[in-house]
């Protein structure tokens, strides 16, 4: 295809790297071990895992096959692919990736400023809840403002490095360093009194508990945690070299995204069983719940501090591909990577401000763009790959002789009842959304 110049990765661990890298993100801290709560613990876990096996890794092989097979970012692959109405999808999958970055980079702005309050110790001042903390960065436009402008500018650092000095360094520096942390908390958290009972909840299964809005849950997380139609597994993709295996890829960043996942559970859940609190979901367990537990444990500055610090570097990395997209895009109007990233940054800066004045907004725009256009971009890159992609494409991105049963069985499965599935999804999340 076009694209052969295209830059590539400079290996094949920091290729799975930077993919981990878009994958773990803030969903796997305040909203996995929500869902491991609420659905039975060890239950979801068991569930989560088989569907990530059924869904996530033949969603990101979708993914990555037709990205290196175009060797281009979405704003332009489904045009090549000959898919009908190719260049809306671009756009509309461009403008997905703008709006959904805009209001998360507010969300990692609020979580640079626990950091800073947690080095400062500002947040373990006597007298102050967690909550007020909360409430008063909220209605802190200004300095929300800041703090989001400061992680825009950081992703604008990375991105205008290229793929190998810049995405690609940045993923192998910072994932290590992010798992190293989560396992350092994990081990404290199960160190203290009665942390062994939130760790047998988390690993002893009760499968009575399984139910249709357990495996709905799991569906939706699993699309939501790997960054499935996301389009930032694809643009990522797109920068493969043909020495790269699809499958490996897709089944090391599966597992790199879960392990960190049950790393996040067990650091959170044996804390929450240790201080007999439920552990929320979103900003709540993030921003209160975790901020009011560091205050009661010894050391408990120096673990907030590592724990806001690992948090803002795995948001970072998931955000920086969006601003690739971009940059990528407009590389084929002949706008140079410095250019086109200096724009992306200002105008993910003022995308931000209306999440930045407005909770409810912020709140609309997670409804809007991540709960219902990122399934339907998953949506449209598995249509593309089962009706559009030409089969022998697909055998030898897949580096396949011959239509085997495992072809045969990814292949129907991806045609017809993934699509099924991610449908579900988005049904889900709405109901979810609208019954709170």
């Amino acid at each position: 295809m076009k694209g052969t110049n295209r830059e590539t990765w400079g290996s094949h661990l920091g290729l799975v790297l930077s993919l981990v890298g878009v994958a773990v993100g803030l969903g796997n801290v305040w909203r996995f071990p929500y869902m491991l709560g609420m659905f039975g613990g060890a239950t979801f876990l068991m569930v989560y895992i088989a569907l990530v096996l059924a869904l996530g890794v033949p969603g990101l092989i979708v993914e990555l096959a037709i990205s290196r097979y175009v060797r281009r970012g979405p704003f332009r692959a489904f045009t090549e692919l000959g898919v009908p109405g190719g260049r809306a999808i671009g756009a509309t999958l461009l403008l997905t990736a703008l709006a959904a970055a805009a209001y998360y980079l507010v969300v990692v702005g609020w979580v640079l400023w626990y950091l800073l309050l947690s080095v400062t110790g500002a947040l373990f001042e006597g007298g102050v809840s967690a909550a007020s903390v909360f409430e008063e960065l909220i209605g802190s436009p200004y300095l929300q403002l800041i703090m989001h402008s400061v992680v825009v500018a950081l992703c604008v650092l990375v991105v205008s490095g290229g793929i190998r000095r810049g995405v690609e360094l940045a993923s192998k520096l910072v994932m290590p360093a992010v798992y190293a942390i989560l396992a350092g908390i994990a081990i404290y958290a199960l160190s203290l009194p009665r942390a062994f009972d939130g760790l047998a909840f988390y690993l002893s299964p009760d499968w009575s508990r399984i139910s249709g809005p357990t495996l709905l849950a799991a569906m939706g997380q699993v699309f939501f945690s790997l960054g499935l139609g996301s389009t930032c597994i694809f643009i990522y993709g797109s920068y493969m070299s043909r020495s790269h295996s699809v499958v490996r890829s897709a089944v090391a960043v599966a597992f790199g995204d879960t392990l960190a996942s049950f790393i996040a559970g067990l650091a959170i859940l044996p804390l929450a069983y240790v201080f007999n609190v439920s552990p929320s979901s979103g900003p709540p367990l993030t921003f209160i719940t975790l901020p009011e537990i560091f205050r009661q444990l010894p050391y408990g500055r120096a673990i907030s501090a590592l724990f806001f610090t690992a948090l803002l570097l795995a948001a970072l990395l998931s955000a920086v591909p969006c601003f690739e997209i971009f940059v990528e895009a407009l590389d084929s109007y002949g706008v140079s990577r410095r250019r086109g990233v200096a724009l992306m940054g200002l105008i993910e800066v003022v995308l931000g401000i209306p999440s930045i004045v407005s909770l409810d907004i912020l709140l609309y725009n997670d409804l809007l763009w991540g709960t219902t256009m990122l399934p339907m971009a998953s949506l449209f890159s598995i249509v593309a790959f089962g009706w559009f992609l030409d089969r022998r494409v697909l055998l030898k991105e897949l580096r396949l002789e011959r239509e085997g049963v495992a072809w045969k069985a990814l292949y129907y499965w991806v045609r017809l009842a993934m699509p099924l599935m991610v449908v579900l999804v988005l049904i889900y999340g709405w109901i979810s959304f609208l019954t709170g």
